[in-house]
């Protein structure tokens, strides 16, 4: 090995070491996010076997209001992933299925950190760290399905069971982490063995499977055909595809950029070699570099028209501007991270140990990385509400709740960053309610009752939000106040209790 080339690979092996220290410091600097305490939260109510949202639905039927009665139950999801970490390993819950992720990257490119250290300094990944958001176990369940599959296209006789039960077990961790019905693992299931089935025995087939273009005339129609149908059967978000067409079409558009463009491309300093990348889709003749592809390109598809569906659904459910509910939710791209290992694996694949020189557009990449990753691990998101909470939770009586009122679109994932430290164990009977600011509160604590909300007869502490300017009434007094962390939007909260 040349000098330059032993100065180059000692760079590359110390920005692998680099991004390890930044995830590291995202666990020690950050809080948990918001989506995560949701979990805990469902973690902490499964004693009884109930793993549900006890303070109500985190989009209750009166989008101004929660309602503790419409108990929001999670059947399946992150948590019961979370549930298996001892206390005292949870912190490490993202970061330890991240160091395997990178593991299997350096196995498959036989000890060169190239790739490795592009993903170990991928912001998003970093920021999921610190949060304990559960993309590097996603993106892991994704790499169990490849390496299986890419085996199962070549192997014969009995080691062909190891490689099945290894794609079966990572389809259905990927569905649970991400609450989704069994069913759809098994459908999962189906598809991928009926394509390696069909490219193993079928040589008509191979004329599809072995060639990139034609495999994506079969791959997209049938991922556009699944998402629009569950559009008409499932409801929810998805059903925004029909019922505001145009809004969706132009969200999905962002969705790929924000997703493909930004996550994937940029984040993992890929885009210089783009070009490269198309030159050898076109030339790719072989089952595997096929399903590589076509998997990277239908994964993106899929995860594109769901971000699309939520961000319309969320827009018109809060009554916000769609483009406004897209800056607000916009690190939904990062789902997109699910596809590293395929695209690494590809980019392998597809280019020689020359193309990692630290060229003038390699450099370019990571100067503009680089700068996201160190804010993600070295200033990790602190929650206003932990002080908050502090500052009554030893003063709140075992029975009594309290009031939070927000404007923020997502108020009710807020109202439930207060569980872990105000009733962590859930044992103390608190009960803690949401109400926008104009949602007429103020009568509900004078002993109204008003439908599909909680009844706030036992409401003895009122939490307003950073900046809201709202009267309280009287018959309440201020105990504390405190100024929002500037990445959560700064402003004064302010803490009253009845007096």
């Amino acid at each position: 090995m040349s000098e330059e080339k032993s100065n180059q690979n000692r760079l590359w092996w110390g920005l692998l070491v680099f991004g390890l220290l930044l995830h590291l410091s995202s666990i020690a600097s950050s809080d948990y996010g918001l989506d995560t305490h949701l979990h805990l939260a469902a973690i902490e109510s499964n004693e009884d076997g109930t793993p549900n949202l006890e303070w109500g639905d985190v989009r209750p039927d009166d989008p101004l209001a929660s309602n503790p009665d419409d108990v929001q139950i999670l059947e399946r999801g992150w948590w019961q992933i979370l549930e298996l970490y001892p206390s005292w390993l949870l912190p490490f819950a993202a970061f330890l299925p991240m160091l395997a992720l990178l593991g299997i990257i350096l196995f498959m490119t036989k000890g060169q950190p190239h790739l490795a250290a592009l993903v170990a300094i991928h912001p998003s990944l970093i920021f999921a760290t610190g949060r304990l958001y559960p993309e590097s176990t996603v993106a892991l369940a994704v790499a169990g399905i490849i390496l299986a599959a890419l085996h199962l296209f070549v192997e014969k006789g009995w080691s062909l069971l190891q490689w099945v039960l290894l794609a079966i077990a990572s389809i259905h961790l990927l569905v649970l982490v991400k609450g989704l019905p069994s069913m759809i693992g098994w459908g999962l299931v189906v598809v991928l063995f009926a394509w390696i089935v069909a490219d193993r025995t079928l040589p008509k087939f191979q004329t599809y499977s072995r060639h990139p273009l034609m495999a994506l005339s079969i791959a997209i129609p049938m991922v556009l055909l699944a998402m629009i149908g569950a559009s008409f059967t499932s409801g929810g978000s998805l059903s925004t595809i029909q019922t505001h067409p145009t809004a969706w079409l132009f969200s999905f558009i962002i969705a790929l950029l924000d997703g493909f463009g930004l996550y994937l491309l940029i984040g993992l300093c890929c885009w210089p070699f783009a070009r490269d990348l198309l030159c050898n889709v076109k030339k790719s003749d072989d089952a595997s570099s096929t399903f590589l592809v076509t998997f990277i390109a239908s994964g993106t598809l899929l995860m594109a028209m769901w971000i699309a569906s939520l961000w319309v659904f969320e827009a018109d459910r809060w009554d916000l501007p769609l483009w406004e509910n897209m800056i607000l939710m916009g690190n939904n791209g990062r789902y997109l991270t699910a596809l590293i290992f395929p695209l690494t694996l590809f980019l392998h694949r597809s280019l020689d140990v020359s193309s990692w020189s630290l060229s003038k557009p390699l450099m370019l990449a990571l100067i503009i990385t680089l700068p996201l990753s160190m804010l993600a691990g070295m200033h990790g998101q602190t929650m206003w509400t932990d002080d908050a909470a502090r500052s009554f939770s030893d003063e709140i009586e075992d029975g009594q709740d309290f009031l939070y009122i927000d404007d923020e679109a997502l108020a009710m994932h807020w109202l439930y960053t207060f569980r872990l430290e105000v009733d962590s164990n859930g044992d103390r009977d608190i009960t803690g309610h949401w109400r926008a600011p104009d949602s007429n509160w103020e009568v509900e604590l004078q002993g109204q009752v008003i439908n599909n909300r909680g009844d706030l007869g036992d409401v003895r502490y009122l939490i307003v939000a950073p900046d809201l300017d709202i009267d309280v009434p009287t018959g309440w007094e201020k105990m504390a106040s405190g100024e929002a962390p500037f990445l959560n939007g700064g402003g004064e909260w302010k803490v009253y209790r009845a007096s």
